[in-house]
């Protein structure tokens, strides 16, 4: 089966997708006058793309003059594979959805500026909308529509801050090499915004913080057990991790361009602190004079004190014998190897009590998220089935109803008249319900 590589490489087609230069410039100032709203519903005529063609500089003037029906006929015709739709009974044309998206693309990239609360908003909303899915069509719906459509621009401000540490690392070789301001300025300006894009790539994972919870619906969803579903799930697992990997990225560039420009920094500071102690003695050497044997400065240094005379220090002696406590013996503690046998062993089966404990709390959890009613008491039967301890048992259900007696969602319904027993063991009927 030919991969997109192969169908890409075949003849004309990489053009058709990619034009020259001067056909995607001109693409461009047609899509800008529609954006504009310089064309009426985004409707021009041949002449007008003949405009936009004279409005690129670095076309064949002297090919177009001699033939321009044909010179325009031809990349016209290559336009309207992808970019242009052509109405034969108006003889006008109008964008294509390609076009319009690569266009939209490239406008957004050049002029989109930091905003975490819209990455918050969307994974907020991708996170509430996900939790009501249930059925594998709902699934698929959120997957390939409603995902789909939003994690383009999810990216895109990781892109940003990326765009923005290349800018930063490119404007301090230009100033190096221009030489228009001190270097220690640049440096200063330069750290300065390497710390605002640390600060920014902060409140990006704050925005990205449903993530987690949006992963943790996908990796326990029922539907998994249709291939395609599965297929489509992991490759989203997959997405949010390269989105995780790409913000350590950020991180990782900022901290290894930051030590750098603070030991150039360092050495700068040194260079200049020495070349100006080095003026300050020739100064001195220069303007200073001999006055009845005496140093004199010159008048715009003040006179200071090289020597000062030593301190006098009053020593009081410490006398042996004096204030001497009455010290204690030494506590001497016997081991008692069953003692400590038994200690381990009730620390252990506590955390052991404690980790299944909150493993059975997850379980519950994640059952619910798919029903309408949840069965504590056959609940209860299964933890003894399981683990044999009443301790387990009992703890899980009575944390249960702790939690989701006064829930927004839930609600306990205990029948005292109906008791279910099994196994030497009894327990009234709990039930939760969803409200």
């Amino acid at each position: 089966m030919p991969t997109i590589f192969d169908h890409i490489t075949m003849e004309n087609s990489y053009e058709l997708f990619f034009p020259k230069k001067n056909e995607g410039l001109a693409i461009i100032w047609l899509y800008e006058k529609v954006k504009n709203g310089y064309f009426k519903n985004g409707v021009f005529t041949e002449q007008d793309i003949q405009q936009a063609f004279d409005a690129v500089s670095s076309l064949n003037r002297e090919s177009r003059e001699r033939n321009p029906w044909g010179y325009y006929n031809s990349i016209i015709m290559r336009l309207q594979e992808f970019f242009l739709y052509y109405d034969e009974e108006q003889q006008t044309y109008s964008f294509k959805d390609y076009g319009t998206y690569l266009c939209e693309k490239i406008f957004k990239m050049m002029s989109e500026r930091f905003n975490p609360t819209v990455i918050e908003t969307i994974c907020t909303d991708l996170y509430k909308e996900l939790k009501d899915v249930v059925t594998e069509e709902d699934i698929s719906k959120w997957l390939e529509i409603r995902f789909d459509k939003e994690k383009i621009h999810l990216k895109e401000q990781i892109d940003y801050l990326n765009q923005q540490i290349d800018k930063s690392v490119m404007e301090l070789s230009d100033k190096a090499k221009l030489k228009t301001d001190p270097l220690l300025t640049a440096l200063r300006d330069i750290e300065n915004k390497l710390n605002e894009i640390s600060r920014q790539n902060n409140e990006l994972r704050v925005a990205f913080r449903e993530i987690h919870n949006i992963k943790t619906i996908l990796i326990n969803h029922p539907a998994r057990e249709n291939d395609r579903i599965n297929e489509n799930i992991s490759a989203t697992i997959d997405y949010f991790e390269s989105v995780r990997i790409s913000l350590n990225m950020v991180d990782s560039r900022i901290n290894k361009i930051q030590p750098k420009i603070r030991q150039f920094f360092g050495l700068l500071n040194r260079r200049l602190f020495d070349t100006k102690v080095e003026k300050f003695f020739n100064y001195l050497l220069d303007k200073s004079i001999i006055v009845s044997g005496e140093l004199v400065f010159p008048d715009t240094i003040k006179s200071f004190t090289v020597r000062h005379p030593p301190s006098k220090f009053t020593i009081v002696e410490e006398r042996d014998g004096l204030f001497v406590g009455k010290r204690n013996p030494p506590a001497v503690y016997t081991k008692d190897a069953q003692k400590e046998a038994n200690a381990y062993k009730n620390s252990y089966l506590a955390l052991s009590r404690q980790s299944r404990i909150n493993q059975w709390m997850e379980k519950i959890k994640r059952e619910i998220a798919y029903l309408q009613e949840y069965d504590l008491s056959d609940a209860f039967f299964k933890i003894l089935e399981a683990y044999n301890d009443l301790y387990i048992a009992v703890n899980v259900i009575y944390q249960t109803i702790k939690i989701y007696d006064q829930h927004e969602k839930w609600t306990i319904e205990i029948d005292c008249g109906n008791i279910i027993q099994k196994n030497n063991y009894a327990i009234w009927n709990i039930r939760m319900k969803r409200k």
